[in-house]
């Protein structure tokens, strides 16, 4: 992949800096556009001098993208265990499960998993680097690898985090039954509902309105996943007339949980010794489909049903791996998409009966050609 030159602005219709370019400049990881631009920068006074604040802005922008998703796993950790304790689970209990996960999930070097301490490690790393870069302290030889480590820093705690959670979704399906994992769920993402996703609301937004904020979202969300082979946040994007469709192959969080760790070598989280859980009876938060981590459905809530209860639509629409019995097996390793359709006409009826629900009645809209997709800012 040879990227071009990747560049920041502001966007007040989304609230903070934004990379620019369109859906496809958009699925270069920042940490592949932040390494190119070191790369041109090199160590002199020049004309492309200019490069290294473009790398020192995409190393604020890569911890941008990751501090997205560390607050939702953040309060989303502490949401799961607020309602075990609304639901009778004594305080000591949790805090055993949390210590026994600490532990289970713990570093190479045997350090229990501590979020809040690595979190604060990483933000003193991505600083010194991007200061480093700005006033010519790190020559490109020392830069490098400082950005590598700050990447696999965050590799590592996004996928521990990821693990924590998932853990504690299958103490609540042990203790409760996977059923009510649902009740639980729709507790706990009430709040990220409102804050990301009502924005989305078609009585409030006419939906060819809210394509171009969808599209970035998804893929500044998924880039901080770290997913792809490399886990350097890879994306894929085919687009096609009636929609964009985005792929990954693991998504760094529920994909990679099932086929396991290749970088640490670790293996699939449905398995001995973390058995995190999938599903086992069919759900409609969880597309109707046995086999679907814990952790993968609120996806199936959140950009789904959610959605279709509140105005009638999905968000995106999800197409999960599931678990196939190994690893290895086809249903685990297959591709997670995700598809935003150019209009809601375009949704198929098969989208919103497979969760109970029925497609609203439309007029036909013809949709705009592969030339008329939104551009970013």
């Amino acid at each position: 992949m040879t990227p071009g030159p990747v560049r920041l602005t502001w966007s007040d219709a989304i609230g903070k800096r934004v990379r620019t370019g369109d859906p496809q400049a958009q699925t270069v990881p920042t940490l592949v556009a932040a390494r190119q631009a070191l790369e041109e920068a090199g160590d002199e006074f020049g004309l492309l001098a200019g490069r290294r604040e473009v790398a020192a802005q995409l190393v604020d922008s890569f911890m941008e993208e990751a501090k997205v998703v560390y607050v939702i796993y953040k309060v989303w950790t502490e949401g799961f265990l607020d309602w075990l304790a609304t639901q009778g689970v004594t305080q000591a209990d949790r805090d055993a499960e949390i210590e026994r996960l600490r532990h289970l999930l713990a570093w190479p070097d045997g350090r229990p998993l501590d979020p809040e301490a690595s979190w604060a490690e990483l933000g003193a790393l991505a600083g010194a680097l991007a200061s480093g870069i700005r006033a010519y302290d790190l020559r490109m030889a020392e830069a490098q690898p400082r950005l590598d480590a700050l990447a696999e820093g965050w590799r590592g705690l996004h996928d521990r985090y990821a693990d924590l959670m998932a853990g504690v979704l299958a103490f609540v399906a042990r203790r409760f039954g996977e059923a009510r994992l649902e009740d639980c769920y729709r507790a706990v993402l009430e709040p990220y509902i409102q804050e990301r996703y009502m924005v989305f609301d078609t009585r409030v937004t006419p939906y060819p309105d809210t394509l171009e904020r969808n599209l970035y979202l998804v893929l500044e969300a998924m880039r901080a996943h770290m997913g792809g082979p490399r886990r350097d946040g890879e994306v894929d994007l085919e687009e096609h007339d009636d929609r964009w469709v985005v792929s990954f192959d693991p998504c760094g969080s529920g994909g990679r949980s099932m086929r396991g760790d290749t970088i640490e070598g670790t293996g699939s989280r449905v398995l001995a010794p973390y058995e995190f859980g999938v599903t086992q009876e069919r759900h409609d938060w969880a597309w109707n489909e046995t086999g679907i981590c814990y952790y993968c459905a609120h996806c199936c809530l959140a950009l789904e049903k959610l959605p279709m209860e509140r105005w009638g639509h999905p968000v995106r629409v999800v197409d999960p791996p599931r678990w196939g019995g190994s690893a290895d097996a086809p249903e685990t390793t297959k591709r997670c998409t995700w598809t935003v359709y150019k209009t809601l006409d375009a949704i198929p009826a098969s989208v919103y009966e497979r969760l109970g629900h029925r497609r609203p009645e439309l007029p036909v809209i013809q949709p705009p050609g592969p030339g008329d997709a939104p551009q970013e800012r």
